[in-house]
């Protein structure tokens, strides 16, 4: 019975996790209602998640506040042009469907969804540098391309996790109003510890000294 309530049992280990997660999902969600304020929110979850990851003290809420507040300037910046170039890929969307139809739809509507896809998976390396690295705006945006390209893998897996609340409205509606309340508690902090783990071994790999660079197999 000692054994059930001690703090290192399995059991309150996990529900400590499922809790900070949805709590850092809650704060996120709460810090992106002024719009403005998307990519720190964005880039502080990332941070805390990452840290949970690792098993850092300090406290979640507390790591989330100040990597909110180190990187308000640079996050909010990427924040913005990534949801300008978001909104104008969805215009062409709309766009290509009212004026286009046929073989030119077809290769018009390839050509955007390229162009898609190489912005989001920008935009799921983006804030994850910024939280971790010193660096320009500029750089930071160059590096988070490379990464997308370099590891095309792990960034389809996290564009299909980021897609995955819009797919289940496209396609199962009912499905998802019914479950409306467990993607609003869960999906943003499981979204961020998705990204913990298909981006550790891509951080690791990059802050090894040469030496001791992981394997290929040790990379996947």
């Amino acid at each position: 019975m000692k054994k059930l309530f001690d703090l290192e049992n399995p059991v309150f280990q996990v529900i400590s996790r499922l809790t900070d997660l949805t709590v850092l999902g809650l704060l996120c969600l709460a810090c992106c209602v002024p719009v403005v304020t998307f990519g720190p929110a964005v880039t502080a979850l990332f941070r805390a998640v990452y840290d949970l990851t690792l098993e850092r003290g300090g406290g979640a809420v507390k790591t989330y506040f100040r990597a909110f507040r180190d990187n308000f300037k640079q996050a909010a910046a990427a924040g913005l042009v990534g949801l300008l170039v978001l909104a104008a890929l969805v215009c062409d969307f709309l766009l290509l469907k009212l004026y286009h139809q046929g073989t030119a739809y077809t290769a018009l509507f390839a050509a955007v969804a390229v162009l898609a896809v190489l912005a989001g998976g920008a935009l799921c390396y983006v804030f994850p540098l910024i939280a971790r690295y010193e660096n320009t705006l500029r750089e930071h945006a160059r590096n988070a391309l490379i990464l997308s390209i370099r590891y095309f893998p792990k960034t389809l897996a996290m564009l299909f996790i980021r897609l995955l609340p819009l797919l289940t409205f496209w396609f199962m509606p009912v499905t998802f109003i019914q479950t409306l309340l467990l993607w609003i508690l869960f999906a943003p902090g499981f979204s961020a510890q998705a990204d913990a783990f298909l981006l550790r071994p891509v951080f690791e790999k990059l802050e090894a000294k040469p030496e001791e660079a992981p394997t290929e197999e040790e990379e996947k």
